[in-house]
C-alpha cells in the first residue's frame, strides 16, 4: 500500500529540551520539514514539537503537533495542522513506529477527505530526522 503523504521532518539537536525523573521522563523536540504530494506540498511552520514522556513502566508515549504552510491540490493556499499519537515498546527508542494522526485544515478540498477517523502513520528514522508514511486505512 502506498502512503497518501510523507513528511520528510528534520530535527535540529540542539533545541531539544529534556528532564529525567524517578517516576519517568520528558523530552521535547522541535522540528522542520515538508511534505510534496498530490494531495498537499507545504513546509512546517515554526513551533513544531514532538513531546516524548517514558513513564515509571518505561511506556514511552509521543505527540507531536505540527502546522503545514502550502498549497492543497488545486494549488490552493492553505495550512495542514498535524496532531500525530504513538506508543513505543517498552524501553526502546523510537522507529520505526506506528501512530495515529488527525488532521484540521482551512482548505474545503483537504477538509472533506482528511477531517475523518481513517489515518494511520508509521514513522521511519532518517539520517536527517524522521519520515512520518500517512496512510489511509480504508484503502488497505
Amino acid at each position: 500500500m502506498e502512503p497518501i503523504m510523507i513528511f520528510h521532518i528534520t530535527i535540529d539537536g540542539k533545541g531539544v529540551s529534556a528532564l529525567q525523573a524517578k517516576t519517568g521522563g520528558a523530552v521535547i523536540i522541535p522540528f522542520g520539514g515538508y511534505v510534496e504530494s498530490p494531495l498537499f506540498s507545504g513546509t512546517v511552520c515554526p513551533g513544531a514539537a514532538d513531546v516524548q514522556t517514558v513513564n515509571a513502566a518505561g511506556v514511552r508515549h509521543m505527540c507531536a503537533s505540527y502546522m503545514f504552510d502550502g498549497k492543497d491540490s488545486e494549488g490552493n493556499p492553505c495550512h495542514l495542522f498535524v496532531r500525530n499519537d504513538g506508543y513505543f515498546p517498552r524501553d526502546s527508542r523510537p522507529g520505526p513506529f506506528d501512530a495515529t494522526p488527525t488532521f484540521l485544515t482551512d482548505s474545503p478540498i483537504l477538509g472533506a477527505y482528511l477531517h475523518t477517523a481513517r489515518f494511520r502513520s508509521e514513522g521511519h528514522m532518517t539520517e536527517a530526522g524522521v519520515d512520518i508514511r500517512v496512510f489511509d486505512v480504508e484503502k488497505e
